[in-house]
């Protein structure tokens, strides 16, 4: 496997089906994608609803509070990966015209019947011709895309002049993810099997840090305007969250929740584990590099150019 910002060939990292690229620290995988196929019952939506939707409008709250600066008044914005359609109901509470955008058709119907905007299928193809919109959203998303660079190229598209791109997602700098690497190290791979979501239907596909995710979105002709932390997690919800995985043992469990509290008592001094992004469109493309270097041919991810979204992501 090969990184997409430098290619060079990447090494295989400490949990199998993941990798580090040597140069740049981007962290990829080649874990299975079953997005609209049968898991059984391995996954207990109602209880993950219950143990995620508190923290999850706490944090759209937060993020909805940092963009307001960055969007003009009644801005339509295209929630990619809506899942249950929580980001679109806190968005149209503030007087945005929100459309959700979301592959999984289970989810795509559950957030449809809460009266919000959504339209089932895969970004790009799905959109009407010629739509485009003052913002486009990925919350906890953009980690599952096979194909980031045609994606970001796909959002320029359908951004409108001076439009934004909004990014949330989890930073490989984080305490979490370093200390999940250490523990996988040691053959205490559960917590880092868990980060990568592996065995899901919608596994990451990318751990970025700041530094990786910033030089792939300049690539493509945009800049940060602004960005900050969210909460990855609390107590409250916590041990729901950690058994909706039907496959996860109470002796399992145990042991993530007590990592996992450890982690959030100190959180506040850490580097963030999930991190925002605000960035602008910017027109003028004149000075654009080519990710891979000059001369250099990037070679396209396993996976295709779809972004892939299902019932497996932390949302």
């Amino acid at each position: 496997m090969d990184c997409f910002l430098c290619d060079l060939p990447m090494r295989p990292d400490v949990l199998e089906g993941t990798f580090r690229c040597p140069a740049c620290g981007l962290y990829r995988s080649d874990l299975p994608i079953a997005i609209n196929q049968a898991v059984g019952d391995r996954l207990d939506e109602a209880r993950r609803e219950r143990a995620l939707k508190p923290l999850r409008l706490a944090n759209f709250a937060r993020l909805l509070d940092a963009c307001a600066g960055h969007l003009p008044a009644g801005a339509s914005l295209l929630d990619v990966g809506c899942a249950h359609g929580w980001f679109l109901q806190a968005a149209a509470a503030r007087g945005y015209r929100a459309t959700g955008l979301e592959p999984d058709r289970v989810l795509a119907a559950r957030a449809a019947a809460t009266g919000q905007a959504v339209i089932q299928g895969f970004f790009p193809e799905a959109l009407p011709a010629g739509a485009a919109y003052d913002a486009l959203v990925f919350n906890d998303v953009f980690e599952h895309l096979p194909d980031p660079h045609a994606m970001v190229e796909a959002v320029r598209v359908r951004l409108r002049p001076g439009g934004v791109l909004i990014l949330t997602l989890p930073l490989a700098q984080g305490a979490a993810f370093r200390l999940a690497r250490v523990a996988a190290r040691l053959g205490i791979c559960g917590p880092l099997a868990r980060m990568w979501q592996q065995g899901l239907p919608s596994p990451h596909l990318a751990y970025y840090s700041t530094e990786t995710l910033l030089r792939l979105v300049r690539a493509h002709g945009f800049e940060p305007v602004g960005g900050g932390r969210l909460a990855a997690m609390t107590l409250r919800g916590l041990w729901p969250r950690i058994r909706y995985d039907r496959r996860v043992s109470r002796p399992q469990a145990a042991a993530l929740y007590l990592a996992a509290a450890g982690l959030t008592a100190v959180s506040a001094l850490a580097p963030p584990d999930i991190g925002y992004f605000v960035l602008r469109k910017v027109e003028a493309r004149g000075l654009r590099r080519s990710p891979a270097g000059p001369g250099r041919r990037r070679r396209s991810p396993p996976g295709g150019g779809r972004p892939l979204r299902g019932p497996g992501t932390s949302r």
